[in-house]
């Protein structure tokens, strides 16, 4: 993230889960807009990937996150132009998933 954005002061530096983690919070609590989460989270989780597999603190840590990555990878800004508009989502439906996947990881 820019070092000339406030808004990721707190972004941890070093590529891993607590990116992810960092992004569904911030999100969730409405401090980024749901937009910041769409156009950011792929490109960490595979740098994330890339760097070294995940590693997770169980399997609910990774289904949760993988559930944001399909919210993002099914995510269209207007889905009424996509081949089968009822596969994809809207940001209200990725900032539901959000919400609900970071109360859960709080609880875990």
């Amino acid at each position: 993230m820019s070092d000339q954005d406030p808004r990721f002061a707190t972004f941890p530096p070093m590529v891993g889960l607590a990116q992810l983690h960092w992004l569904i919070e911030q999100v969730a609590a409405e401090q980024l807009p749901v937009t910041e989460l769409i156009a950011r989270f792929r490109p960490i989780h595979e740098a994330i990937e890339h760097s070294s597999p995940p590693k997770y603190k169980n399997r609910e840590e990774a289904r949760l996150i993988w559930d944001v990555l399909w919210a993002v990878e099914f995510y269209s800004p207007d889905r009424n132009k996509e081949e089968n508009p009822e596969e994809w989502v809207d940001a209200d439906e990725v900032m539901r998933e959000v919400k609900r996947v970071a109360k859960r990881l709080k609880e875990i």
